[in-house]
């Protein structure tokens, strides 16, 4: 029986393969995506094949330097032929939370810009409803702290700034610069009302709700093998 890592670096091989020659592809994060990177490096090297990647996050555009992969900036374009990324929460109509690697706002610009966004992850991340492992990833104008920890509590939600892992004092910033923090508001009955909520918060400049983006999951499941929907 195949270990979790070979499954989910079968689920990256796969969204991999979707890939065509002559796309402009989205590029994500997390170790499953890892995989699928390393795999689009290979094809290229050995079909020849002519990608250009945008990177969701500076662990990802570190990773293509390194294998040769061509990128753009993603303020160069408006268009992706295919996304592909993973998730920390996935349930049964294919939305997500995203947000623990604190990039959620520049993967959900990405997300935007194409009709065809994969979503690859282990069957971990599989949920009933949002909110029953994770709470909603927040990114955050530090000046706004204090508005945006009230509003939030008014629609039901506890948030709190994350702070940096070991090593490291402080908050945790984005890559834009920004404050990130976490909502929990427990089961999610409805997503698509909780995510517009969030919007109408002025200082949230990103939530981790991702709603009606997604056009395929690929997960890596230790029972049942890739699991596609």
């Amino acid at each position: 029986m195949a270990t979790m890592d070979e499954l989910k670096k079968a689920a990256g091989v796969r969204a991999a393969d979707m890939i065509k020659d002559g796309m402009t592809v989205g590029l994500g994060t997390g170790s499953t995506a890892a995989h699928m990177v390393n795999r689009l490096a290979e094809r290229i090297k050995t079909e020849g094949l002519s990608v250009t990647g945008v990177s969701t996050s500076w662990s990802t555009t570190l990773q293509c330097r390194s294998l040769g992969i061509p990128l753009k900036e993603m303020g160069e374009v408006s268009h992706l032929d295919m996304v592909i990324d993973g998730a920390d929460e996935i349930d049964d109509n294919k939305n997500l939370i995203k947000g623990r690697g604190a990039a959620h706002l520049l993967e959900k610009i990405v997300a935007s810009m194409t009709d065809n966004y994969v979503i690859i992850a282990d069957s971990g991340k599989k949920v009933n409803k949002l909110g029953e492992k994770f709470a909603v990833p927040l990114e955050i104008i530090p000046g706004a702290i204090a508005i945006v920890t009230e509003r939030v509590k008014k629609l039901g939600g506890d948030l709190k700034v994350r702070m940096g892992a070991p090593g490291k004092d402080g908050p945790v910033i984005s890559d834009s610069g920004n404050l990130i923090a976490d909502a929990k508001f427990g089961i999610i009955e409805d997503p698509d009302k909780l995510a517009r909520d969030l919007e109408h918060i002025v200082g949230i400049v990103g939530h981790g709700l991702f709603v009606g983006l997604v056009t395929k999951v690929i997960l890596a499941d230790a029972e049942k093998g890739l699991v596609e929907f």
